[in-house]
């Protein structure tokens, strides 16, 4: 995708201005993270065909072959599906067709992935039983323990990414007489930024209320804007906002406290174990999507096809 730029002297200052922010709209079409990675996996790519003689761009089919057949000594689908988007995205950029849509290559892709097969292994979910376990856990006498309630239960309930969790701030949460509302400004399924609105219902249980995890965290912080979820040096003095790594590294500690195998379990935990629990309770699959924001129903899929491997189970009941 690229777009046709006319001579600077040709144009009045009102078409050049509009030149101007139509690049940066056209720069802006893909959240930075997307392009980062597009980078760096055409990058990759070039390399390797300046070291084993190869033209990069346009490349042929067959360079493209042998450079994917590499590729799955190694790499998952997922990961060379993203790289093949990436080169295929450049050669249209440049004017040229993308090698990725030959047969050739598209019958090696079909290959490979039946090869080395397409499931992606993820951190383990984090069911509400052990959300209650972990949460029960953490010392509530200090904002630490506080603000990591709140960042589980809120996660958890709201079936939020490590992203979305780090991008809220006060101003885009309001308490209701029935619960919460998170307004999500951007996610990875709303790149535009249209915005999202996820409900978290009051909870049964004290301990994983997400209104009073978030009033607890509030009262003790004493924030009253910008970012929600904040860093806290060793003195409990409230610094910047949290980072997703650190979502990730507060779930694998709380979770290795109680037992849990901190090499399993993630920031994806929090919204995988919401999906598997709910779809164990009997929640309807739109009911789930509506909550987890998911696009299509495959996505969701996995985590309802391996809560229900035990309904029904024709080894169940039979006198094993």
């Amino acid at each position: 995708m690229e777009l046709k730029v006319q001579e600077e002297t040709s144009l009045s200052t009102e078409m050049l201005e509009l030149q101007k922010e139509a690049k940066n709209h056209l720069a802006n079409s893909k959240a930075e993270n997307t392009k980062r990675a597009y980078r760096n996996d055409w990058t990759q790519f070039s390399e390797w065909c300046k070291k084993n003689g190869f033209l990069e761009l346009p490349a042929d089919p067959e360079t493209l072959v042998y450079y994917i057949t590499f590729l799955a000594k190694t790499l998952k689908a997922s990961s060379i599906k993203r790289k093949m988007t990436a080169i295929s995205q450049r050669h249209e950029t440049a004017g040229h067709p993308s090698p990725t849509k030959t047969a050739l290559v598209k019958g090696v892709w079909d290959g490979i992935q039946r090869k080395i097969g397409i499931k992606e292994e993820g951190k383990d979910a984090l069911w509400l039983e052990d959300l209650r376990q972990v949460v029960q856990a953490i010392p509530q006498n200090k904002g630490i323990g506080v603000r990591n309630r709140a960042l589980l239960v809120i996660g958890w309930a709201g079936a939020l990414r490590r992203s979305e969790l780090v991008q809220l701030d006060i101003e885009n949460i309001s308490i209701t007489r029935d619960g919460l509302i998170l307004n999500l400004n951007k996610s990875k399924t709303d790149q535009k930024g249209e915005g999202q609105d996820v409900a978290l219902p009051y909870g049964s249980n004290p301990l994983t209320c997400p209104v009073r995890s978030l009033e607890d965290w509030l009262a003790v912080s004493g924030i009253s804007e910008g970012p929600l979820f904040r860093r806290l040096d060793r003195h409990g003095n409230i610094l910047g906002r949290l980072t997703p790594q650190s979502v990730r590294l507060i779930v694998k500690s709380c979770s290795e406290k109680v037992g849990l195998d901190p090499n399993r379990y993630g920031a994806h935990s929090l919204r995988s174990g919401f999906c598997s629990t709910a779809a164990k309770a009997g929640k309807a699959e739109h009911q789930i999507m509506k909550q987890t924001r998911h696009k299509r129903s495959d996505s969701l899929q996995r985590y309802i096809k391996k809560v229900s491997l035990f309904d029904d189970n024709a080894a169940s009941g039979i006198g094993l």
